[in-house]
């Protein structure tokens, strides 16, 4: 039976879905040229599109070359660009219509199907009865699959239950070669829930956690970049001249970050509802406890928001306050849009700092000022949204202003000549 492609519906639909988001009028018709080749090599070869695979745009992206080299008498002259461009309009396409591309790989074994069901089944416990962050679920499943892979890369016949010490031990030796100290920290601390979870559930006999060793990370022992408040002021000040529809939109974060010290994450996930004008007020999601938190919107902060909104904002569907300016528009995606936009914000008054220079820089500035003006612990870490009073002392320790009021003198003694 010839599958029946309706591809003037669905260009029509993919068309809509283009102007919505933002691309040109050129990059529109381009990709709907493109998308109607597809839809009729599809046609041809009686695949509807429903069930197209990697292997049936290959053979399009092949059938394609050859009418472009009878066409024109030479192959494509940058083959690289040519090909992106097809499959990028064809990729769009496909995402839009089934929902997901590429689509999940096939399985290359039963060992592989095990694992697939082994990571989804961890994450449910994560999520169901452990309560989790999604970011802290998500580093949890990429280290989960990480050792799984290399128990498959290892054993020829791979087995969970084979697990044992000298494995594990092998394992952390690749994995932590060449990653911070920190960062180590992290990565044993995941694997050890994993291990749990695999003697819990009895895929392995021996609670193997145990032979996890991580490196000791002191309480209080790194110092992170701060910004003095002349250095806000400055960067507030540069940012406030640009007067351009990326440059209203920067602003508005930078007073987020400088005036509250949100996270990126938080001021991402932003929505229009969480603005109450008439109450003045600013609601705010964490994502990291998964709280909200209250807090009184700022005049300086809620016209930097309305000139945005008003002025710079492009027209789209999303709910998020801030949307990316260029085609695809829509919400960002990673919260390290915020992170790029400070350093250069950074880079441009010239300002260096040792160590980290991301958005928390702010917030770190943000709690000790507060600190300094009086106000309580309890109520800074209501603040920036902690949970404990022992998240925020972790901020405190930069009040070096605090350190020296209380700092005693050292006694000196009279020189005899």
């Amino acid at each position: 039976m010839i599958p029946t492609n309706d591809s003037s519906a669905l260009l029509a639909r993919f068309e809509q879905h283009l102007a919505s988001t933002g691309y040109t009028r050129n990059v529109v018709a381009s990709h709907l040229d493109c998308v109607e080749r597809f839809l009729n090599h599809l046609t041809q070869r009686q695949i509807s599109v429903a069930t197209v695979t990697c292997a049936d745009i290959d053979d399009f992206l092949q059938q394609q070359r050859r009418v472009f080299r009878r066409r024109h008498g030479h192959r494509p002259v940058s083959t690289g660009n040519w090909r992106r461009s097809h499959c990028t309009a064809v990729r769009k396409f496909l995402q839009l219509t089934i929902g997901q591309w590429p689509p999940t790989p096939t399985p290359t074994g039963p060992f592989d199907t095990k694992c697939r069901e082994l990571c989804a089944e961890y994450a449910r416990e994560l999520r169901d009865h452990r309560n989790l962050a999604a970011c802290t679920i998500y580093g949890n499943i990429h280290e989960a699959r990480g050792l799984l892979a290399w128990v498959g890369q290892q054993q020829s016949e791979p087995e969970l239950a084979a697990l044992n010490v000298a494995d594990i031990d092998r394992y952390l030796t690749a994995r932590v070669a060449s990653i911070q100290r920190t960062t180590r920290k992290t990565v044993s601390l995941q694997l050890r829930s994993f291990l749990r979870f695999l003697h819990a559930t009895g895929r392995i006999s021996i609670d193997l956690a145990a032979c996890v060793i991580s490196p000791t990370l002191y309480r209080f022992e790194g110092v992170p970049s701060i910004l003095r408040p002349e250095q806000i002021r400055s960067i507030l000040t540069t940012a406030s001249k640009d007067r351009s529809r990326v440059g209203l939109r920067n602003y508005a974060m930078l007073m987020l970050l400088a005036t509250y010290g949100l996270r990126s994450s938080e001021i991402l996930r932003l929505q229009l509802k969480d603005v109450d004008w008439r109450g003045e007020r600013l609601w705010i999601y964490h994502t990291k406890t998964g709280g909200r938190s209250c807090l009184p919107l700022m005049p300086k902060v809620g016209q930097a928001l309305i000139n945005y909104l008003r002025d710079s904002r492009p027209e789209c569907t999303a709910r998020e306050i801030f949307v990316r300016s260029a085609a695809p528009r829509g919400p960002f995606v990673a919260a390290t849009a915020v992170n790029s936009m400070l350093r250069r914000h950074l880079a441009k008054i010239g300002i260096r700092l040792e160590g980290k220079r991301g958005p928390h820089i702010f917030r770190h500035a943000r709690a000790v000022s507060l600190l300094r003006s009086g106000v309580p612990v309890k109520t800074i870490g209501d603040v920036l949204g902690h949970r404990s009073v022992a998240s925020t002392n972790v901020y405190l320790k930069l009040d070096d202003h605090e350190l020296r009021a209380v700092a005693l003198e050292i006694p000196t003694t009279a020189v005899q000549p």
